[in-house]
């Protein structure tokens, strides 16, 4: 078997994975970052979630609270002529970044050719080697090879905690109940109206779709998520609940996703006005997940450190939008206090059990009502570019000094 050698190896490529690979480079460390799909950033563009939240706060005047790698993003948007000022949403007066997926992808090409790290689609992990309390090495696979990736270092980013999970670790799932936040296909719609969508006249119009016996509705709130102008736009609102993440349960999920992404087009295109010549053009490829595993860290983000904007001297990153949580019976906003934000500590992105495993994205360490905030893909950066330095810093230390990190972050131009 063909065999690799890191300082640091970043498992899924989202947001938070690219803000990872690239801060540990830019660091000075050998890094190489794998994605088994076919594009870098995650949601945002192999689920088509098309907003950027948790840039900014929320308020009248909301202040922008990640910057660093993921403000790169945004400005070589701007470079390829998106607007990439905040749009706020009436129906929810949350602060995000809209933008078109395609482009996306070629911002994030762009800064990964420009970079020294190694980058791969189309590549997975499929096992890893754990000894004397620190993983060794990892096994990766393509369609042509598997190869042995031995590093000092190595982060979960793959959203689903599948590192954490592969080296026997435990993980949470879910709030007390077991019940993790619903998944979403993000159904493609063509010729909808102009401007703002607001949610009330999508939910007033599946409400009376159901009167009338149109099936596979059920979640009744929900939005359209478009660039202002577009006459197109992801409706996010087709919805279930996943179990575990094994291959039965996602296919039988997608195929009920996809029968919903159809009955929400036919209730819109008949009783919501202005959406009378609106037609289905396509369904994201890749489910989109709000919640799976999460690692057991040293420290643990709860929902009242966000609800009180708790803040630490040993923040790595911030974070301000609020517990955004998507159930069956609904979407439901718990707001973090107006232009205020809450810190996430260097703990909550190193594993309790590994002393060579970091997290970044909704994989770091926190109950459910915390991830219902940091899980978004502007916080996401923001815990990515942490978690890249960190692990730098582990490989060419083999220790972690906060102060010292702290200094990298601001270095590299994070807020911290």
């Amino acid at each position: 078997m063909k065999q690799l050698k890191f300082d640091v190896v970043v498992a899924g490529g989202g947001s938070a994975g690219v803000a990872a690979a690239l801060a540990a480079s830019r660091n000075g460390s050998k890094t190489l970052l794998i994605e088994r799909h076919g594009a870098f950033g995650g949601e945002a563009t192999n689920s088509w979630v098309s907003a950027y939240c948790g840039f900014y706060t929320k308020g009248d005047v909301p202040q922008q609270v990640v910057f660093g790698i993921g403000d790169e993003v945004l400005q070589r948007l701007k470079a390829y002529g998106e607007d990439i000022c905040y749009t706020i949403s009436p129906s929810t007066g949350n602060a995000s970044v809209r933008f078109h997926p395609e482009v996306l992808k070629l911002v994030l090409d762009d800064l990964l050719e420009a970079s020294s790290v190694d980058y791969r689609l189309y590549t997975s992990v499929v096992s890893v080697q754990v000894e004397h309390g620190k993983i060794n090495s990892i096994t990766i696979h393509d369609d042509e090879e598997d190869t042995l990736v031995m590093a000092t270092s190595f982060i979960d980013a793959t959203g689903n905690g599948n590192l954490i999970h592969m080296a026997g670790l435990k993980t949470d799932w879910g709030n007390e109940q077991g019940e993790v936040q619903q998944s979403s296909l993000a159904a493609w719609l063509e010729n909808i109206p102009r401007g703002e969508i607001v949610m009330s006249l999508l939910t007033e119009a599946i409400q009376k779709g159901k009167e009338e016996g149109i099936s596979s509705l059920d979640k009744e709130k929900g939005l359209i998520v478009k660039v202002a102008d577009d006459t197109y736009g992801f409706l996010t609102i087709p919805s279930v609940s996943i179990r575990n993440l094994s291959g039965p349960e996602l296919t039988a999920s997608m195929m009920i996703l996809r029968k919903k992404a159809h009955a929400y087009t036919d209730a819109l295109q008949t009783y919501a006005q202005g959406f009378e010549r609106t037609y289905l053009s396509a369904t994201a490829p890749v489910i989109g997940i709000r919640e799976a595993r999460r690692m057991r860290g040293k420290v643990t983000v709860r929902g009242e450190d966000i609800m009180a904007c708790k803040k630490s001297d040993e923040v790595v990153a911030r974070a301000g939008w609020p517990a955004e949580i998507h159930s069956s019976s609904g979407l439901i906003y718990m707001d973090v206090k107006d232009n205020d934000w809450f810190d996430i500590p260097m703990g909550a992105l190193i594993s309790k059990d590994l002393c060579n495993l970091f997290a970044a994205g909704r994989t770091i360490s926190c109950d459910s009502l915390a991830l219902a905030s940091l899980r978004v893909m502007g916080t996401g950066f923001a815990t990515g570019h942490a978690a890249g330095v960190m692990a730098s810093h582990y490989a060419q230390r083999g220790q972690l000094n906060c102060q010292e990190i702290q200094t990298i972050l601001r270095e590299q131009h994070a807020l911290i």
